[in-house]
């Protein structure tokens, strides 16, 4: 009996240690999936913005948006998205620079 009680006292100091650990990771992880949340909705909030801007030929501000909307892409690391963001973003770049030449 004596051995078992010991054996508790020694490992309830481990086990409120592991309980407090995962706590945190736990807070660590609702943080990190809080800020991709965050992200993702700006990111949509910029998408109608570049919508507008290229229904009215502003590709100065669609391209600025859309390189806002990849890096929003890339930090919150949806994979599938980074790729069409980066074409959408270098498309919106080069007819800039093109009507730019043509001023």
């Amino acid at each position: 009996m004596k051995k078992i009680l010991m054996v508790l006292l020694l490992a309830a100091p481990i086990l409120s240690n592991s309980q407090q650990s995962y706590k945190e990771d736990r807070i660590n992880q609702f943080k990190h999936l809080n800020e991709r949340a965050e992200n993702l909705e700006y990111a949509l909030r910029l998408q109608a913005l570049v919508n507008d801007a290229v229904d009215k030929e502003n590709y100065d501000l669609a391209c600025k948006a859309q390189s806002e909307i990849y890096t929003l892409v890339k930090k919150a690391n949806v994979r599938d998205m980074m790729h069409k963001a980066r074409d959408q973003k270098n498309a919106y770049c080069a007819v800039k620079k093109f009507s730019l030449l043509n001023k």
